[in-house]
């Protein structure tokens, strides 16, 4: 087959993992916000409902603005709101409707695969491409979260496409594509602080060995940290001391809770990763035997790793939500792609145990979905039906209290309000002191006696919906 040929083959396989992935991450795409991880989505697209009117406002469009804990929008400590402002123009565009989320979030995740594949192709070679990009299309992790309404598809399609601008900046450095590879990079930061893991590793696919190359590593730092940096203390001081940083990392979640997840780990790993870690351990392996030294390439995808495993005893020994081993996803596929083309051998045929064993890996992950992963498409009917009442039926301007901690119901019901996080004691008396109008019952929340003390002393006029204001 002549080289044109091949191309077309190479570029019809690339396709069909497109479409494929496409497809796995269309379940569920009409789904409200109330699957799996609601409680982050919801935020996300708050900040978009914030967002309303104001989007001409710069800068003060991407402060960070949730619909609790208070009567207005509060400032917090979040990362760079990129969906959320592509969200609020879509909205403004053709309206609000959940669906434009998930897209959005889909659209980055294909992002992500083409950058995957691009950057397999111009590191290791065209068939490790390809098979890192089949691989994260069909992870049970990166097909859930490739859909959600989160910053993790954002900050993935930023990460690997400023890896692929610094190696290409290599092969041919220019001024110019070093300032693309520096926003990029930027851009990674920015859409999650966690993908500052990523930086060590572009210095090294960059400018590695570092000899004589001080200014422009210097160079590369400076665009590629400021923005952050600035826009990290802009949130900070704007925030104020009550504000979360960035969802929980470098909090005292992180930096003085106990490390007692380890079976949760296990089981996210698991469920979500699967088999690839095993290939992926195998790259490694492979990769120390050769002489890594003389290849940047091998050392920053070691480097990566090492960094990945302290990320993972650091971070998810001690936060037990599993979209915290997203970061994981880009470093093992890259290795578990580069295992299968060493293994593969040449272009004569001899790849075909390789194929045999990465189509059944693929085959095992997409049924790894439906065994562990269904659950996490489904939501609860009762707080979507709630929230409709509250929007069709209270004042614009009413303020409501959340019986629990789940925002979710400000969301949908188009409120601002508070949420008793307490125990039922304490949970009453905070009750007497919020200037709330209205007492939302969130399902499965707080307990028989506190709820008799409210049917008491409140009249319930909706689903779950007590008036408050005026009854104190």
């Amino acid at each position: 087959m002549g080289l044109g040929g091949m191309g077309r083959r190479i570029n019809g396989i690339f396709v069909l993992i497109l479409i494929l992935g496409a497809v796995l991450r269309l379940k569920g795409v009409t789904n409200p916000y109330l699957d799996d991880q609601s409680w982050r989505q919801a935020d996300t697209a708050s900040m978009a409902l914030n967002m309303l009117g104001h989007l001409g406002d710069f800068p003060d469009v991407f402060f960070p603005m949730l619909n609790y804990d208070g009567a207005g929008p509060q400032p917090v400590e979040l990362e760079f709101p990129f969906l959320p402002y592509l969200l609020a123009w879509t909205w403004a565009l053709l309206g609000w409707q959940d669906l434009w989320g998930r897209l959005w979030g889909i659209c980055f995740s294909l992002l992500t695969l083409g950058g995957i594949y691009k950057f397999g192709k111009l590191a290791l070679s065209e068939r490790a491409g390809l098979w890192a990009a089949a691989f994260y299309a069909f992870i049970p992790l990166t097909t859930y979260y490739g859909r959600v309404v989160m910053p993790e598809p954002v900050a993935q399609a930023f990460s690997i496409w400023a890896l692929v601008a610094i190696f290409s900046w290599r092969r041919n450095p220019t001024w110019i594509r070093l300032l693309g590879a520096s926003i990029l990079m930027s851009g990674a930061i920015l859409a999650k602080l966690p993908q500052l893991m990523i930086f060590p590793v572009a210095l090294m696919l960059g400018f590695y060995p570092f000899q004589r190359r001080l200014g422009k590593i210097l160079v590369y730092s400076f665009l590629s940290l400021l923005l952050p940096m600035l826009y990290y203390s802009w949130v900070h001081l704007g925030a104020g001391e009550a504000s979360q940083f960035v969802s929980g990392i470098l909090s005292h979640q992180v930096m003085e809770g106990p490390t007692g997840y380890a079976e949760k780990l296990y089981k996210n790993l698991k469920y979500g990763l699967g088999l690839p870690i095993l290939l992926a351990l195998m790259g490694i392996a492979l990769m120390v035997r050769k002489k890594v030294l003389g290849n940047e390439v091998h050392l920053g995808l070691i480097l990566w790793s090492g960094i990945s495993g302290v990320y993972l005893v650091v971070v998810c020994l001690k936060i037990p939500l599993d979209y915290y081993l997203i970061p994981l996803a880009l470093p093992m596929v890259l290795l578990t792609g580069y295992t299968l083309d060493t293994w593969g051998g040449d272009s004569e045929g001899n790849g075909i145990p390789a194929f045999v064993v990465g189509a059944l890996l693929v085959g095992l992950l997409w049924v790894n979905q439906i065994l562990y992963y269904e659950s996490k498409y489904q939501w609860d009917e009762r707080l979507l039906t709630q929230a409709q009442w509250i929007r069709q039926h209270t004042e614009e301007n009413s303020v409501l209290i959340l019986s629990g901690s789940q925002p979710m119901t400000l969301y949908y019901s188009q409120r601002y309000g508070y949420r008793l996080i307490r125990d039922d004691l304490r949970a009453w008396l905070d009750l007497q002191e919020l200037p709330g109008d209205y007492l939302v019952a969130l399902p499965d929340s707080r307990g028989e006696d506190f709820w008799k003390r409210i049917e008491s002393a409140y009249t319930q006029v909706g689903p779950g919906v007590y008036q408050i204001k005026d009854q104190q």
